[in-house]
């Protein structure tokens, strides 16, 4: 049995989990240490699916700095996370950019959009 300790991140409680697995059984997962449902849920999901919200910079044009910080709405697969990465890295836009903008609609076709983690006025603006 492979063990593996990690925090809840589901609520502010943040419980310590145990995560315990099965090498030769894929399903038989056991979570311990979660104060609620969700805590197991969550331990079970980042053992056989693990995801990340992703963060990261484009190439801002015209605006009153050279990149914008940006952020996916929702988690990616860990499997997806180089491939988003790159496109977010080689897209450009043009500011000016409202915080919340959506940079990238659906990125990947994983449901998940790209958005804009600050504001960037348009330089002489």
């Amino acid at each position: 049995m492979e063990r593996v300790i990690r925090k809840c991140k589901v609520c502010p409680i943040g419980c310590e989990l145990i995560i315990t697995e099965n090498p030769n059984d894929p399903f038989d997962i056991k979570v311990e240490g979660n104060s609620c449902n969700r805590g197991r849920d969550f331990g079970i999901q980042i053992t056989t699916n693990p995801m990340k919200v992703l963060t990261g910079k484009v190439t801002l044009l015209k605006g009153s700095m050279k990149h914008l910080p940006v952020k996916t709405t929702g988690p990616v697969p860990r499997n997806k996370v180089e491939e988003c990465l790159r496109v977010i890295n080689s897209t450009e836009i043009t500011a000016p950019v409202n915080r919340g903008d959506v940079i990238i609609k659906n990125i990947l076709g994983l449901g998940v959009d790209v958005v804009a983690a600050r504001k960037v006025k348009a330089i002489g603006n």
